[in-house]
């Protein structure tokens, strides 16, 4: 084996005493430093892999930060979309109550059969008062502020002949109201409707109200075109009552209700009324 490498100094140095750099050097062996390596390896593998976990944690936080703020503006959004169509549909109904409360002093007669010759506004006028009169309410034609047919020509509905309906505007409008509630479409006595009958004058919006509800009635009680099922229900009547108590609905079956003034306040109110008709 070979000596051991030494290094000497050209200084004169005390007897028996030996510098330290002149002392034999110890010899490198890689493998003593192999698990220090190791170790160190494997810290740094799991500081990679702390700092990985730590990484995927935050953005998961992130994640979960973001789809709670997500659903919460989506639920503020979805309260706000409710709160204006509410609103929407407070004006909607404001207006078209404003838009029949200019109708209140007006009535429309149907089935009053029109002169074999020229009506002259004065035979209409007089027609009409005592088509009313049969209310038990004393009518004239001075209690019209106008009166007026709605066409010329009779009309064909289901093989019968229908005249023209006639719209009367009163002077007074309690002479109106008494008239409407005391006229009865249906003569009970002789157990059918009334040749002549007559109804609130409708705006258009209230017209096609009254008309969907009536249709609703005659469609096939399976249908599925209104939503919600009809169950075979029959309708005795439905009446525009008021600007505060808009329709009131009577069924054959004996169910009552008011306070419809547009369609989805039917609905409610009807499958209120009758369970049965809620859709499964």
């Amino acid at each position: 084996m070979a000596p051991p490498i030494t290094r000497s100094s050209s200084r004169n140095l005390p007897s028996g005493y030996q510098s330290s750099i002149d002392q034999p050097l110890q010899e490198f062996r890689p493998s003593e430093c192999t698990n220090t390596l190791d170790e160190i390896k494997n810290m740094l593998n799991g500081i990679k892999v702390q700092t990985e976990l730590f990484v995927v944690s935050l953005l998961i936080g992130q994640i979960k930060d973001w789809r709670l703020d997500t659903i919460k503006k989506e639920q503020e959004n979805l309260f706000r979309h409710e709160k204006l169509s509410d609103t929407m549909d407070d004006m909607t109904l404001s207006v078209v109550k404003s838009e029949q409360y200019t109708r209140r002093d007006v009535v429309t007669v149907v089935g009053l059969p029109l002169a074999d010759g020229p009506e002259s506004q004065t035979d209409l006028s007089t027609k009409v008062a005592q088509a009313l009169s049969q209310s038990g309410e004393d009518v004239k034609p001075a209690d019209f502020s106008a009166c007026h047919r709605n066409s010329r020509n009779n009309r064909t509905v289901r093989g019968k002949t229908v005249p023209p309906s006639v719209t009367v505007k009163f002077n007074v409008i309690s002479k109106k109201d008494n008239v409407l509630r005391k006229y009865k479409n249906y003569d009970s006595v002789q157990g059918r409707g009334r040749d002549v009958k007559i109804y609130q004058s409708l705006s258009e919006h209230y017209a096609g109200v009254r008309k969907d509800i009536l249709n609703f009635f005659n469609s096939d009680s399976d249908s599925t075109e209104y939503g919600i099922s009809n169950r075979g229900l029959k309708v005795k009547w439905v009446t525009y009552q008021s600007p505060t108590a808009g329709f009131a609905i009577k069924l054959q079956s004996g169910e009552y209700f008011k306070g419809v003034h547009v369609w989805r306040q039917f609905v409610d109110k009807l499958c209120e009324s009758v369970p049965s008709c809620r859709p499964n």
